[in-house]
């Protein structure tokens, strides 16, 4: 067997192994409600012989989920115990889909393609209602700069959606402050900020991303076009 965390993940013995993914649904532990109605996680494997026990690996992490016989689930992270919350960060910012330590109040903001936030597209929720439409990322450009092969200082200009990668971000209880390492994060947040329609959380990561910018430049489109 090929084990994780003494957690056997594939059988090598068959001459072609099959590998199978599945998806896990997370509901929130916490009675906060909001237009977040749950969590899926795509490309996660189960363990061998057992229906108890999946692992994902998103941005160098593991995110292992365990079913007891008595039917509870329990998360962790690189083997901390974790749950799903909605988060009221400050009186701007609220109704943030993350994952809370067990033990603390410090919360973790995952953005991944296999994290699928299911939202309410009702009432004012619906995704014409702020004009949040998730493919507003196709119309932020960025001025990107690069040393090449000769060592020379190259500017490009490439979309936002293109820059797409996965990311983790831990924010402190209890001043929840947007404190990220490099410019992947930002990028990855506004993605998940415009995919959950969180209007004020767009707008605080959209200043921190102008900030450690070259450049970003909007392009227009008629609604109707």
């Amino acid at each position: 067997f090929i084990e994780y965390d003494e957690m056997p993940l594939f059988d090598v013995r068959p001459l072609q192994p099959e590998i199978q993914l599945y998806e896990v649904r997370l509901d929130s532990a916490t009675p906060v409600q909001s237009m977040v109605k749950y969590i899926k996680v795509s490309n996660v494997f189960r363990a061998v012989d057992s229906n108890q026990q999946y692992i994902s690996f998103i941005a160098d992490n593991a995110l292992r989920v365990e079913v007891s016989d008595q039917g509870g689930v329990t998360i962790r992270i690189n083997k901390i115990v974790v749950e799903v919350a909605t988060i009221f960060f400050n009186e701007a910012i609220s109704f943030v889909p993350c994952f809370k330590y067990a033990d603390s109040e410090d919360v973790i903001l995952f953005a991944s393609p296999n994290i699928h936030y299911l939202v309410d597209e009702g009432g004012q929720f619906c995704n014409d209602y702020y004009g949040m439409k998730h493919n507003l990322m196709e119309f932020i450009d960025s001025d990107e700069v690069f040393v090449d092969l000769n060592d020379e200082h190259v500017f490009t200009r490439r979309k936002l959606h293109e820059m797409l990668t996965e990311s983790k971000t831990v924010l402190y209880f209890p001043d929840f402050l947007l404190q990220c390492s490099s410019r992947e994060q930002l990028i990855n947040l506004l993605d998940m900020a415009i995919y959950v329609r969180n209007v004020s959380f767009f707008v605080l990561v959209l200043f921190y991303l102008r900030r450690s910018s070259v450049s970003l430049s909007y392009r227009d489109k008629d609604k109707d076009s």
